[in-house]
């Protein structure tokens, strides 16, 4: 705000120039700051059919962020604050424009109090009697700078009207307004022809030099490393040139500024206004702002894992990472909690409570966590400012009524601002370098410059679309209401014109710094305003033909910039031989085992893992698998386990078949109970479509499987029941999802799958499935559920030759195994040894894991268990250790299997 306009305080010889702040204006004048109603707040109440309502409701945080933006937006379009002086009958009855503008501006009218803080300090000094001042003042601006809003235009006038303007003879006028828009460079060279020409679209190309050059290295990091080698250079070249006459340019991101200032204290450097970090993670503004977001309805897992692992908390830091580890993993109560006493077992009542529906119950909960955290004397200091900061938010709900509904989302928006800046201006030297960011007006000419960050998105900024008006509807309002709104090409024009502001600003040489990927490795493009440069350099047809490398610097004009270091003599390395397999002393089937020393049982989705690849088995095993800290999303495991309950609670043992009509009236509200257990965040407005969606699948699913019972005339003996037994004298159990009995007597154990059927069925005919075939081979465990009557599901497993069917609720298909023929023809047969090949395997496996073997993949294994197995390959994706231990081998490796030994 108020771009190239500063204040001069006081008289010669000690007048002080500041630049023009609503904050400074406030303290010059003794002007109110007034309150801030929160916005969320007033769409909260407001029942009208307003234009944004509906995003409101799918997306309340977004939505909020974009009115904010735009109603300061419509403020600052008018010169004196008054929502009554916007002319909307003036626009086209019916025009989209007038009905946004209108329903914007009665919004402010309606809520005057939602103005921001700085601008109630504008429109209280637009209405104060100035003579009140309290010391003398003089203005400096720059009058003909076209990106001042009407509302900086009205307070810039008044303040020049009052207390007079100054010349250009002024010394500060001069050194703020006048040399900033002087050319520094020569117009002989490339630099000074950039600083005259960069928009004239009529400009000739001059001849290339060092005055200017663009460079890209790898990363941000290399960026500010390189810099610094530059800045070193120049510095030690140039006996005369002082660390002052530099000038560098950082974009908005925090590790810029960590980056840079990490470099510049190894080399030993000094820069001024660099924008630092706090040195400090602030732990207790985090916990309170968790456990706010932890008492929504639908509590956020990432809010709930991060609250969990905070020091803060009143249990053990390694109890805090493996709640946080189970909540990501969805799974909201582990068995660890039920061990909880005292504050432990109190803290976790309180967050996983439901959420408060009073003021009153509010307050209670927020003095309740205050008084339940860590007793650790490390984290003291922490855990009383906590207590602070919750009675502020108590003192922030006292002036409610104890019934009125719990204002959650005030408090969360009020606890965000606990958080402090993600940087701050460091102190100013005199002779240091000069730090400038990227948005900001350069005050001061250098002689050298680099600008880092000249990135897409940079340079000029990305003017994003505006969410209400059309650059077209901007036009029109302001030719027939007058208020001029801020179009997109007048954001790019105005970021243009800084970015030739900041280039006019050197003297010698200037450096443009960008990366050639960010910090995950993603490709990054050169900033838009590259061609603008490069179109004035003779012999340059193609932008990115001005830009050089680091990697291609030799015998360019990297050797006049750094000083290479001296090159080392590298042999290069052969790549690492994995071997066949890994050896260990001990027996690695029984990592995992009870209580008695006996080894634990292995379920049929290990063994899936095991027959892909051992290490990612033997990772399972250990523990050791990583857990991904990730916004809740729906994949294809959340589907599955959601479909397998609400089968499990729609076809009940011992009822007759659910219709059509049944399942369409039942599912819904049995879907909805279960993801307010398993996955509450579906519950949100924003996951409506998916919901719908699961919740449609759902009713198909079930409706076929309805009609497959029917044709089979099967009684449903029991749902989700367990079976345990032995493979290759190593033990193991596994969970089924239904057990069918067919007129005949004979029994068919049923796996649903939320897949399509075409993988499966080849999986089946070539011999590879292992699931249902191990379940065939098992018998009824008992003792695992006392609650539980399975006297009718042993009977009907007995003695019985049983069948195995696969149900894949994405197409509706049933793949029977067991069985040459059955009277039914909405299920399909599937004859013959279903796992010959991959029992071969686990055979083969089990021995080498007894032996102390841990095979390894090789890159061939990818395509074998996909297109010849028919297997799922998630093993070989989780994570990168398995991937870092893969064998250079175009053979799988697999061994034995169908009478091949590929290693």
């Amino acid at each position: 705000m108020f771009t190239n306009a500063y204040i001069r305080i006081g008289l010669t010889p000690f007048a002080s120039c500041q630049p023009l702040q609503p904050s400074l204006l406030a303290s010059l004048f003794v002007l109110p700051l007034g309150e801030t109603r929160s916005l969320r707040d007033v769409l909260e109440q407001t029942k009208e059919d307003l234009p944004w309502s509906e995003s409101y409701l799918l997306a309340p945080e977004q939505t909020v962020a974009s009115l904010s933006l735009m109603l300061s937006e419509l403020m600052m379009a008018s010169s004196d604050l008054r929502p009554e002086t916007i002319d909307c009958e003036s626009l086209p009855l019916g025009s989209r424009a007038r009905f946004h503008l209108e329903a914007l501006r009665d919004l402010w009218a309606a809520n005057l109090e939602i103005m921001p803080p700085d601008l109630a300090v504008l429109k209280a000094f637009l209405a104060c009697d100035i003579e009140d001042v309290l010391q003398p003042i003089r203005l400096v601006w720059d009058r003909d700078w076209p990106f001042y809003t009407p509302l900086e235009f009205a307070v810039l006038e008044r303040l020049e009207a009052h207390f007079g303007g100054l010349g250009p003879d002024d010394e500060d006028v001069q050194r703020f307004i006048i040399s900033p828009k002087s050319f520094q460079a020569s117009s002989t060279g490339l630099l000074g022809h950039v600083q005259r020409h960069l928009l004239d679209p009529d400009a000739k190309a001059v001849v290339q030099d060092d005055s200017l050059s663009v460079l890209c290295v790898r990363d941000c990091l290399t960026e500010c490393e390189v810099a610094i080698g530059i800045i070193q250079k120049w510095l030690s070249d140039e006996p005369d040139l002082k660390a002052s006459d530099i000038g560098v340019i950082l974009p908005q991101g925090a590790h810029y500024s960590l980056y840079f200032s990490d470099n510049l204290t190894r080399a030993g450097l000094q820069a001024s206004s660099l924008p630092i970090l706090p040195n400090r993670r602030n732990m207790a503004a985090e916990a309170v702002l968790n456990f706010l977001q932890a008492r929504r309805p639908l509590p956020p897992s990432m809010a709930l894992a991060s609250l969990y692992s905070s020091p803060l908390m009143a249990w053990s830091p390694s109890e805090g990472m493996a709640l946080a580890h189970f909540v990501m993993q969805r799974d909201f109560k582990p068995r660890m909690v039920t061990g909880f006493e005292g504050r432990r077992a109190q803290l976790w009542s309180l967050i996983r409570k439901p959420s408060p529906s009073s003021s009153a119950q509010l307050k209670e909960e927020i003095r309740l966590f205050s008084s339940l955290l860590s007793e650790d004397k490390a984290f003291s200091g922490d855990v009383e400012e906590v207590r602070q900061l919750c009675l502020r938010l108590i003192s922030d709900l006292d002036n409610s009524q104890e019934e009125a509904e719990a204002s959650l989302e005030s408090l969360i928006n009020i606890a965000s601002n606990y958080q402090p800046q993600t940087s701050i201006r460091g102190a100013h030297y005199l002779g240091g370098l000069r730090v400038f960011m990227a948005h900001e007006m350069p005050k001061r000419p250098v002689k050298k410059l680099i600008i880092l960050g000249f990135n897409e998105g940079s340079y000029p900024r990305l003017a994003s679309g505006n969410p209400f008006f059309l650059d077209s509807e901007i036009g029109l309002i302001e030719e027939c209401a007058g208020l001029k709104l801020r179009s997109q090409a007048k954001r790019i024009d105005a970021d243009l014109t800084l970015f030739m502001r900041q280039l006019m600003m050197v003297s010698e040489q200037a450096i443009l710094l960008f990366s050639e990927r960010d910090r995950d490795g993603k490709s990054l493009s050169v900033s838009s305003s590259l061609p603008l440069v490069a179109r004035l350099i003779d012999g340059i047809s193609d932008p990115m033909a001005l830009v050089v490398p680091l990697s291609e610097g030799k015998d360019t004009v990297w050797d006049r910039l750094v000083n290479w270091r001296p090159g080392q003599d590298y042999r290069p390395i052969s790549d690492i031989d994995i071997p066949i397999h890994f050896q260990f002393d001990r027996d690695l089937l029984r990592l995992r085992q009870n209580d008695d020393g006996g080894a634990k049982a292995q379920s049929p989705s290990r063994l899936e893992t095991l027959l892909v690849s051992p290490l990612a088995w033997l990772l399972g095993e250990l523990d050791a698998k990583p857990i991904s800290w990730l916004p809740e999303q729906l994949d294809i495991m959340l589907r599955g386990s959601l479909a397998h309950e609400v089968f499990e609670l729609l076809f009940i043992p011992g009822m007759t078949y659910p219709s059509d009509d049944e399942i369409e009236k039942t599912v819904p509200s049995i879907f909805d109970e279960q993801m307010r257990r398993t996955a509450p965040f579906l519950k949100a407005a924003v996951w409506k479509v998916e919901r719908l969606r699961l919740e449609s699948e759902i009713i198909t699913s079930a409706k076929r499987w309805s009609r497959v019972l029917r044709a089979l005339k099967a009684e449903i003996v029991d749902n989700e029941f367990w079976l345990s037994g032995s493979l290759f004298n190593h033990p193991i159990h596994g969970k089924a999802d239904c057990l069918l009995l067919l007129n005949d007597g004979l029994p068919i154990i049923v796996d649903f799958k939320k897949s399509n059927s075409t993988q499966r069925r080849e999986r089946l005919k070539k011999g590879w499935d292992l699931q249902v075939d191990l379940y065939r081979k098992m018998g009824v465990k008992e003792g695992q559920d006392q609650k539980k009557d399975l006297s009718r599901l042993i009977e009907a497993l007995k003695g019985q030759s049983t069948l195995v069917a696969y149900h894949t609720l994405n197409d509706g298909q049933v793949l029977l195994n067991g069985v040459d023929e059955i009277a039914c023809a909405e299920v399909e047969i599937i004859k013959g040894e279903i796992a010959t090949n991959a029992l071969q395997l686990i055979g083969d496996r089990f021995n080498d894991l007894r032996a102390g073997r841990l095979r390894t993949n090789s890159e061939a294994d990818k395509e074998y268990f996909q297109k010849k197995a028919f297997l799922g390959i998630y093993a070989l994706e989780e994570g990168g250790l398995v991937s870092a231990f893969m064998r250079f081998d175009d053979k799988p490796s697999v061994p034995t299997v169908g009478g091949d030994d590929h290693d």
